[in-house]
């Protein structure tokens, strides 16, 4: 079963809000036409919740209304349309065309509710409990996508690895707990500092990493010279003492592989711990010069993985 999810989540994942309505459509029109074919002593109208069910999964509220409006309503002509099948009462066609609303309704709504059952259940499992920031594993599956699409779509990005300098010396001089609302507070500062579009990281007990899509070498400076001065007056007013070394990795054309991006700005994060700490310390990768051939070249490849 998972498997069967996980495909339909990469078919209509890459399509159009169009196009994963057009599928549905598609459904709905094949199963009304074999419900004609077959009569109604071979019943199949109630396969009409398999669109009903991927409208709602994949579209939203308004078109899954919509699907069963249309469902309902095939399900009616198919069943005045044959010739074979006759009612005593003549309302009861409309009453059945009711219930079948109903039932198609109530599971719209039910599958609304597990959807977001579900999406509650993946995000705190992709969430650091204690910072609100992204767990190790949560920051990976987003990371890797970013970077991914950086480098097929040629954008900038950028990458800051960071580290607490001395946060050892406030959970032995003050106890876990202070050393608790000290990752709290800089977990909190992150999120807040940083757009809806970039990604805070937790990746182990007193690091933190920083993706921001869409931003160069100028972008990424303004923003941790300035997110560096943000904690660092906030551990000043409660009289911690702890200082941040970042490394700053920004490029025009981003690797594929996130784990070369991070290992480039961990190296930067210990060079600053190497030469005194809490500092930052940036680099800049150009894009690469080619020809225009082997330019397309690496871009087909990239396109093509």
């Amino acid at each position: 079963m998972d498997r069967i999810l996980h495909k339909l989540d990469l078919i209509f994942g890459q399509h159009s809000a169009t196009r994963r309505l057009t599928i549905p459509l598609l459904l709905l029109g094949f199963i009304s036409a074999v419900g004609y074919l077959v009569g109604y002593e071979i019943t199949v109208s109630l396969f009409l919740l398999i669109p009903i069910a991927l409208t709602t999964w994949y579209g939203s509220f308004r078109n899954s209304v919509i699907m069963c409006l249309l469902s309902t309503f095939t399900w009616y002509l198919v069943d005045i349309g044959s010739s074979a099948h006759s009612y005593n009462n003549p309302l009861a066609p409309y009453w059945n065309s009711i219930i079948r609303m109903g039932l198609f309704l109530i599971t719209v709504q039910l599958l609304i509710q597990l959807k977001a059952s579900l999406n509650t259940e993946k995000e705190l499992s992709r969430t650091d409990e204690l910072t609100g920031a992204m767990n190790g594993r949560g920051f990976t599956e987003v990371a890797e996508k970013i970077f991914e699409l950086g480098a097929r779509h040629i954008r900038p990005t950028s990458i800051a690895y960071i580290d607490l300098d001395n946060f050892k010396k406030v959970n032995d001089g003050f106890g876990h707990f202070e050393g608790d609302k000290v990752l709290q507070m800089v977990g909190d500062i992150l999120l807040r500092s940083v757009r809806k579009s970039d990604v805070v990281g937790r990746l182990g007990g007193d690091e933190f990493s920083v993706i921001l899509p869409e931003t160069n070498e100028i972008g990424a400076r303004s923003t941790f010279s300035k997110l560096k001065n943000d904690l660092s007056n906030a551990m000043k007013e409660n009289n911690w003492p702890i200082g941040f070394s970042i490394g700053v990795v920004s490029y025009d054309m981003p690797p594929a592989r996130l784990d070369e991006a991070i290992k480039t700005a961990d190296e930067l994060m210990y060079q600053v711990k190497r030469h005194g700490k809490n500092d930052i310390l940036f680099k800049h990768y150009l894009t690469e010069k080619k020809s225009p051939s082997e330019f397309r070249r690496r871009i087909n490849t990239l396109r093509s993985t």
